[in-house]
């Protein structure tokens, strides 16, 4: 009887290496999906915010103009001050005329900066385009690596709709398959060790403590090795 025993220890074994494979395989699925959906959630709070970055952005370009306009100005006028001065007053149109100088270049410099970031956040509405078709090219790939497991609902494993949206669908309803694969999976690794246990009880005669049917198997043979 140990012997026969040992035997579908070993069936047992086996198949909760096979069980424990597919629950490896599900769990790297569904951790390459969440990070597809955190991805997703990123773009699209981006996306939310853009008009009013947008607006923020050019707002700032638009003052930093007008202020280094009125600079310039300022300037022309300190310029021709200076060159209409009497003795008495050169000094003074002096100083009026670096304080315009500093003035203008402040302004400018904050044009540029204004510039800048307005373009700086162009550059990251083609980035995140990008991002978001690479995205989509993820998702298709999940999609037709799902399509190949046997126990994944089928809605899973179909292409997901056009842009960002189509790829959230599709998430949700992917994250819902691999949870219910999962838990058969899970109940299933649950009988075949509370088999091997029961099998183990028995042929070693007394109560065991819960462990895996490949720990089983190499205690059952060992004792029937034991003189």
């Amino acid at each position: 009887m140990p012997e026969g025993v040992l035997a579908v220890l070993r069936e047992l074994e086996r198949a909760d290496e096979e069980i424990g494979a597919a629950l490896a395989d599900l769990d790297r699925l569904k951790s390459e999906l969440d990070s597809v959906r955190t991805r997703v959630d990123e773009l699209q709070g981006f996306a939310a915010r853009l008009p009013a970055e947008r607006e923020v952005r050019a707002a700032e370009l638009e003052r930093s103009k007008a202020e280094a306009l009125a600079a310039q100005g300022l300037l022309e006028e300190a310029e021709a001050a200076v060159r209409s001065a009497e003795p008495d007053n050169a000094r003074e149109a002096d100083r009026f005329h670096v304080r315009a100088r500093d003035r203008a270049s402040v302004a400018e410099r904050r044009v540029a900066e204004a510039a800048g970031a307005a373009g700086d956040l162009e550059n990251r509405v083609e980035e995140a385009a990008i991002k978001g078709e690479e995205l989509h090219a993820r998702a298709r790939e999940l999609a037709e690596e799902l399509s190949a497991r046997s126990r994944i609902a089928d809605s899973a494993g179909k292409e997901p709709g056009p842009g960002l949206d189509g790829v959230e669908a599709w998430s949700e309803v992917a994250r819902a398959s691999l949870f219910v694969a999962r838990g058969q999976l899970a109940a299933e690794r649950e009988a075949v060790i509370r088999q091997a246990n029961e099998l183990g009880a028995l042929a070693l005669g007394e109560p065991l403590n819960a462990m895996g049917a490949g720990a089983l198997a190499r205690r059952v043979e060992k004792s029937l090795r034991s003189p």
